[in-house]
């Protein structure tokens, strides 16, 4: 038996999703479960603390969070990290968790939340993980010359944005193209904007690709309807689907590139031969798989994981 730290993104009431699930699949198998909110993770006399509580039965959507007390966030064999919390406070959370010490594991590394979670690593890994062309600047002008003296649209977003917030496509000529650019980048021009080549393969739908333990437990389709995201949280619709022979192959090999990482549960948004980018903070779809194909993935992800 484990003692298991979940940490949560803050909420009042509990919802179904991956913790949830994980939590009550962990309790079965007689793990002693903590959760506690990101946010809340603070140093007291040189020990890091987060405000939290024991579960004493399995978790159920829209149950009110219980009163929260002080937990002792370095005395678990193994923290799960669903949220990293408020942007602002990025950087005090992560150097606190790096100073748990060696005796916390993370079922995925803070190495590989701090790379993955990001679009750079992609662009670093050129003859493993294919990718569309790449810019990022804090220069709304540098960026705009890329799209303007180009002959194909780009998407533009911020590195490491998530749930499809912030997420344009600009094409040469277009008349916002620079007030997008100058919003992105921010009045002082000191936030980091992401242009990628727009793959126009889209839009005939985007696979997110589950991986547990290095190996693919599940996909599914994502296609866009209202717009040109394929965020499920912004109006797309989702499908079930196989990958292809030849997908297979090439999830294979990222596969290795994870469990080389130490991230142990990641989701992939793939147009293949395209990795457009990692998920590794609260990968969807156990619950969108559940919903399409009446499989709970919940035991395959934690068999995979050997917890």
């Amino acid at each position: 038996m484990s003692r298991v730290l979940l940490l949560l993104p803050q909420s009042e009431q509990l919802v179904d999703g991956n913790y949830l699930r994980f939590c009550n699949g962990l309790m079965a198998r007689d793990h002693e479960i903590v959760l506690a909110f990101t946010d809340t993770l603070r140093l007291t006399a040189s020990r890091v603390f987060a405000s939290g509580w024991v579960p004493d039965r399995p978790l159920k959507p829209n149950q009110q969070v219980p009163a929260l007390t002080a937990i002792p966030a370095g005395e678990f064999d193994l923290c799960w990290l669903f949220s990293l919390g408020k942007r602002e406070s990025f950087l005090d959370k992560f150097q606190m968790l790096y100073s748990l010490g060696p005796r916390t594991r993370f079922v995925n590394s803070l190495d590989s939340i701090m790379h993955l979670k990001s679009k750079y690593f992609i662009t670093s890994q050129p003859d493993l993980i294919r990718h569309p062309e790449t810019h990022a600047s804090t220069d709304p002008e540098h960026l705009l010359q890329i799209v303007e003296t180009s002959s194909h649209a780009w998407v533009a977003k911020p590195p490491a944005g998530s749930l499809g917030r912030d997420v344009f496509v600009l094409k040469p000529g277009g008349p916002n193209n620079r007030a997008i650019l100058q919003n992105l980048c921010g009045r002082e021009e000191d936030q980091y904007t992401l242009l990628q080549q727009y793959v126009s393969e889209v839009t005939s739908g985007e696979k997110r690709v589950l991986f547990a333990g290095g190996k693919v437990i599940g996909q599914y389709r994502r296609t866009a309807t209202g717009d040109h995201r394929t965020n499920l949280i912004q109006g797309a619709t989702s499908t079930a689907c196989d990958l292809s022979e030849a997908e297979a192959i090439y999830c294979r090999t990222i596969g290795q590139v994870l469990t080389s990482m130490g991230a142990g549960f990641v989701g992939i948004d793939l147009i293949y031969p395209w990795v457009i980018e990692f998920n590794v903070i609260n990968p969807g779809g156990i619950t969108t798989i559940d919903e399409l194909t009446g499989v709970d993935l919940t035991n395959a992800v934690l068999d995979s994981l050997e917890i």
